[in-house]
């Protein structure tokens, strides 16, 4: 390097000299200032003194934020009782705050015993860095819905949202912590509600939550619960393995209930409620059902709750089973009523408790032995033929289906009288014979023979009386059978009906009958004195 005259350094030199001290100033008094601001916010010294800058400012800001979330009386007035510090343990899971953007404005401390995450390595970060890809657009749309406030419904009720997410997890089995980079998914069953804070500038909209981890069947140490049970079911959900504690919290025996589905179990109005649930559980691997009714044996139902899993194979990582956590938490409602036919293995009616079982085998017994040494008592029984019989019910008169035509007040006695009486008088022959031969007397007692014998008879004679060709009568060998019977056409619907008093006037016909009609109508009928 050249040194000018005089031994003075170049000018260009000492500007780099003097630009490097002054930002190693800057640094360092900008360190002071965020050391500053980190002893501002409301955390132990020994972890203020480990954030770097950038964590400073992000719990800085969700710090006001949650400011704005709660007014300044309250965050003054407020003071630290000693059962603050059972809050958290009471807790099945922990607390969470949401901003409309997703900013995990506030996570209770416990949030690192559930899921493994630090609290303070996830306040004021996004909520989408953490969960699963397929499970972002569902919280957008959680996150940015609309309330919808009914008239005849309170706010509450929209505000309130109920999901499942899966989230980052550095937890294994054992409780020890991975590093961010091992991290599997952990469903989590959320509830909150959706608040808005208008007083704030800008309004500020905030999900507050409560996410409660689902266990993992295979990960259970500790024993259950008396009103607990196991079950193992196929991806249909047809039973496979069931704890025999079903039998003292249902009345069913495992044999009862595999190879049958649940569904025949859980009560009619809960199938949607449930249907969802089996869809969550199989895109996203674990769900809670949340209370619905599961049928009682015999009758009646029992309010509970499902904790289900599926397992995934080891060698071709596809689903193979679901394991359910069963609890019930109600006893036996409505024991009386009797839901599905999967209830009524009992009899349907129950034996008499005035006559024990004893007596009626005894009473049969020996009626056995009476009839066997004298069968004839067999015959009192039944009825002898002309027995009166008491009709079943008090109504004497037939019942009539609604598409036959209406009876007169009696039913007609002979076949003559559902003749017109031209067609009487020329079939007189053929009546008169039937009168003399039923005319005969007739014990009661053959009077079944009389059903079979007298009619298979009556057409023998029927069959020598006629000759291979028609004949005719000589009564009515004058007669001109063409004018006593017209044509009727088979094209018109004729109907034969009862006769009535009152008849109804004819259909109209068609053109060619009717042409036929009026020249049968012209011709006069000859007098039928022959056949009478």
């Amino acid at each position: 390097m050249e040194i000018e005259p005089g031994g003075k350094r170049p000018s260009l030199e000492l500007r780099k000299v003097r630009s490097r001290d002054a930002a190693r100033s800057r640094r360092s008094q900008e360190t002071e200032v965020f050391y500053q601001l980190a002893r501002t916010l409301p955390l132990p010294r020994t972890v203020t003194s480990h954030l770097d800058k950038a964590a400073i400012i992000r719990l800085t800001l969700s710090y006001l934020r949650v400011q704005q979330l709660l007014p300044a009386e309250e965050l003054g007035a407020e003071t630290e009782e000693e059962t603050d510090g059972y809050f958290l343990r009471a807790l099945p899971g922990f607390v969470m705050v949401l901003s409309a953007e997703g900013d995990m404005v506030y996570l209770s401390e416990n949030v690192s015993q559930h899921i493994g995450v630090p609290q303070l390595d996830l306040v004021g970060q996004s909520v989408f860095d953490f969960i699963h890809p397929c499970d972002q657009e569902e919280l957008r749309d959680i996150l940015t819905s609309k309330q919808r406030v009914g008239k005849k419904q309170s706010q509450d009720v929209h505000t309130e949202r109920s999901f499942f997410l899966r989230m980052k997890s550095t937890l294994t089995s054992k409780g020890r912590t991975l590093s961010s980079k091992s991290a599997a998914w952990k469903v989590l069953q959320c509830s909150g509600h959706i608040h808005t804070y208008s007083s704030a500038e800008p309004p500020l909209t905030c999900l507050t939550v409560l996410c409660e981890p689902i266990p993992n069947p295979s990960h259970i140490d500790f024993p259950l619960d008396r009103s607990v049970f196991l079950s193992r079911h196929s991806m249909d959900l047809h039973f496979v393995q069931c704890d025999e504690r079903v039998t003292e919290l249902l009345g069913y025996s495992p044999e009862d209930l595999i190879g049958h589905s649940a569904y025949e179990y859980y009560h009619a109005l809960d199938t949607d409620h449930v249907t969802k649930s089996l869809q969550i559980l199989l895109s996203k691997g674990q769900v809670c059902t949340g209370h619905y009714r599961f049928l009682v044996k015999h009758g009646g139902f029992v309010w509970a709750e499902t904790q289900a899993t599926v397992l995934y194979s080891s060698k071709s990582t596809l689903p193979e089973a679901v394991v359910c956590i069963n609890f019930i938490l109600s006893g036996v409602q409505d024991s009386g009523v009797v839901f599905s036919v999967e209830q009524m293995e009992r009899p349907l009616i129950p034996k008499s408790k005035s006559e024990p079982d004893s007596v009626a085998m005894e009473t049969s017994a020996e009626l056995f032995l009476k009839l066997k040494e004298s069968p004839e008592e067999l015959t009192q029984l039944a009825p002898s033929a002309g027995d009166s019989v008491e009709p079943l019910t008090d109504s004497t008169e037939l019942k009539m289906f609604s598409f036959l035509p209406a009876r007169g007040p009696s039913p007609p006695a002979a076949p003559q009288d559902l003749c017109t009486p031209e067609l009487r008088q020329l079939l007189a022959p053929i009546f008169d014979s039937v009168a003399t031969e039923s005319s005969s007397s007739l014990a009661p007692s053959d009077s079944l023979s009389f059903d079979m014998d007298k009619v298979e008879k009556l057409f023998a004679a029927r069959k020598e009386d006629e000759a291979p060709p028609m004949t005719v009568p000589q009564e009515c060998e004058g007669l001109d059978l063409d004018m006593l019977a017209p044509y009727i056409s088979m094209d018109d619907d004729f109907q034969l009906t009862f006769l009535t008093p009152n008849l109804e006037p004819d259909p109209p016909r068609s053109g060619t009958a009717k042409k036929r009609a009026l020249d049968l109508d012209d011709c006069p009928l000859p007098k039928l004195s022959a056949l009478e």
